[in-house]
């Protein structure tokens, strides 16, 4: 009974490890071992952002004599423009990168305007934006994780009718999905605060774009 248990137990070793004596792959003497293939690594974004702005700029002209405190006049702009443009996100090393784009906006801007004697009259027209940027985006993940959070800091130049010229101070974040893959796609929220043509402007920017990893 004894030597019968002995051969059970050694019949179960041998069934064991077989599996995994057979994920080995011997080669004659002399020969290299097979290559492992490894994972292709892309550390660059190219993306074509497509999304829509949300902008505002106003002015109040008021006046404090104690203790009353009017507004005299004012006029309130809003442009709520379609937006689109490539963007490059290149690697400097880790989770550093350099982003360079180049956004077009189009759309109409609508402004009202009160005079002092408490006229309001309000125009529209179309206008087409166009914004260089170059921001710092700081990437959170490996390269080889499929989702990659990203932060950005920066700087944009308006562009407008007549040549007219802004810039605004640029903050925001998103991520890359299928990020390991060649073809990936990108979300960000951008908040954007400067002046154009001598007046403050705020805006916010939605983006979605297709991303090709290089």
């Amino acid at each position: 009974m004894r030597n019968a248990l002995k051969i059970l137990v050694a019949s179960l070793a041998v069934a064991t490890a077989a599996p995994a004596v057979a994920q080995y792959t011997f080669t004659q003497p002399g020969q290299p071992p097979p290559q492992v293939q490894q994972l292709q690594v892309w550390n660059n974004v190219a993306r074509v952002n497509v999304g829509v702005g949300f902008y505002n700029s106003g002015f109040y002209s008021c006046n404090y004599y104690y203790p009353y405190y009017s507004c005299d006049s004012g006029s309130y702009t809003s442009y709520i423009p379609f937006l689109v443009g490539p963007q490059v996100d290149l690697s400097l090393g880790g989770m550093n990168n350099i982003s360079l784009g180049f956004t077009v906006g189009f759309g109409t801007i609508t402004t009202s305007y009160c005079s002092t004697l408490g006229l309001c009259t309000s125009a529209s027209k179309s206008v087409t934006l166009w914004e260089p940027t170059i921001d710092y985006v700081a990437k959170f993940g490996p390269p080889t994780q499929d989702t990659v959070g990203r932060f950005r800091v920066g700087g944009g130049m308006y562009i407008g009718p007549d040549s007219k010229i802004g810039g605004a101070f640029r903050i925001g974040g998103g991520a890359s999905f299928f990020n390991a893959n060649r073809l990936g796609i990108g979300l960000d929220l951008v908040l954007e605060g400067g002046g154009y043509n001598g007046y403050w402007v705020g805006g916010l920017q939605l983006l979605a774009s297709p991303e090709f990893h290089f």
